[in-house]
């Protein structure tokens, strides 16, 4: 019965209603939109840049001597050690420090590569450039290499001794395509040309633009160097990168890097929208509360003699308030249903528009994160504030008494 008396107080104040539910609506819908938007921008940031950048990298710079750790350490001493090449430092003994790397724990994958600078021409254009000498299995265990090439040949870079892969953006600065041929000079003094065998794109318009590949046994004509100048590492656990870097300089005592020190600042960004986002919309909901709360009000206030004709009929203050709170219940679950409705629209919507972040990161459209969780949150939060908004109105509808209503007619 109260259900029922309930359904008629909405369907007597329609306008009322309907005003409460759009409330609702808008909130859960923004609410979807922009925690989807979010993640998702959260979640494509970490793939794109993880793409390009190892989650731990070792860098051929000693910062400290090597502790005094028993005989292993010592042998490890013997072996690895930064090893100058005229003007270029490598690391001498990568193989053997590789070994001891891929049986740490959380390590997946390892992979020593060279990289270095120097000036591509094509034509009448030029760019500057960083070439990078890789061992193209190890490159695609780290961080998916044969994916991120156009043809998508895994024999490509040993299908002729002058072979380079160029980033997309390369290629767009010059016109270029496969099988052309570039000029390559490096401030070694080499040169050489390279014929252009594929084309890399990794989505990072900075990498795009400037990175190209050869093998890395060419990087010692490249270069005039003998060995790798990095090692990187590929985690189980991407945000255990802080501590393994830690733990791999301790061991080496040479500069390490991780993806999350090295990207600090655009992850700080990526925070900072979120508590901005979060924000916005609490305060959505919150007006969308006290608007639920204040039509509710006035319709107890409109309704002050019927309630007090139910109350003499004998059904209790107790049972008034429950009324109102069924309202509440009612509104909070079509204006949250089709809150989920908009967020999905909105969504759809947001992945058909071109967005460049940070000038680093380019895209089709927004990122957007079709999470469940995302739509159930924002469902039962929209549910939740509708009952939460109701309870004042309620507690005033089961106030009234009967006598004082006649009495003022």
């Amino acid at each position: 019965m109260y259900l029922y008396i309930a359904w008629r107080q909405i369907l007597y104040r329609r306008r009322q209603s309907i005003a409460s539910i759009l409330s609702i609506a808008l909130g859960v819908g923004l609410f979807i939109m922009m925690s989807s938007m979010q993640r998702g921008f959260e979640d494509d940031f970490t793939e794109r840049v993880i793409a390009v950048t190892p989650h731990v990298q070792i860098n051929a710079e000693r910062l400290r001597p090597f502790p005094d750790l028993g005989k292993e350490q010592y042998d490890l001493t013997k072996v690895l050690h930064v090893q100058a090449f005229d003007k270029t430092e490598i690391i001498n003994g990568a193989t053997y420090l590789q070994d001891k790397l891929i049986r740490m724990e959380g390590v997946v994958a390892v992979g020593a590569s060279y990289t270095g600078q120097g000036l591509i021409s094509y034509g009448n254009r030029e760019t500057a450039a960083i070439i990078r000498g890789i061992d193209p299995e190890k490159e695609n265990q780290l961080n998916g290499f044969y994916g991120k090439l156009k043809i998508g040949r895994q024999d490509a870079l040993y299908m002729t001794s002058n072979a380079i892969i160029i980033g997309s953006g390369v290629a767009k600065t010059f016109k270029s395509s496969v099988g052309d041929t570039l000029n390559v000079v490096t401030d070694s003094g080499y040169q050489e040309l390279y014929r252009v065998v594929d084309i890399y794109q990794s989505g990072i318009t900075a990498f795009d633009n400037k990175t190209v590949f050869v093998l890395l046994k060419n990087s010692k004509a490249l270069f005039g160097v003998d060995g790798p100048n990095v090692i990187n590492l590929k985690l189980k656990d991407p945000y255990q990168a802080e501590k393994v870097a830690a733990d791999v300089a301790d061991m080496t005592g040479l500069n390490v890097k991780n993806w999350l020190a090295e990207n600090a600042n655009i992850r700080s960004e990526l925070g900072r929208r979120k508590w901005i986002n979060q924000f916005i919309v609490g305060t959505i909901f919150i007006v969308a509360g006290f608007g639920i709360a204040n039509i509710m009000t006035m319709n107890v206030m409109n309704k002050r003699r019927d309630i007090a004709i139910m109350e003499a009929f004998g059904i209790g203050a107790g049972s008034i308030g429950k009324i109102y709170l069924l309202q509440g219940f009612i509104l909070g679950i079509i204006g949250a249903f089709t809150g989920v409705i908009i967020g999905f629209g909105l969504n759809i919507g947001l992945e058909n528009i071109p967005v460049t972040f940070n000038a680093q990161l380019t895209r089709e459209g927004f990122p957007v994160a079709w999470s469940g969780s995302i739509f159930l949150e924002g469902y039962f939060m929209g549910l939740v504030i509708s009952v939460a908004a109701s309870f004042f109105p309620a507690r005033k509808a089961a106030a009234i008494l009967p006598a004082e209503v006649i009495r003022r007619g």
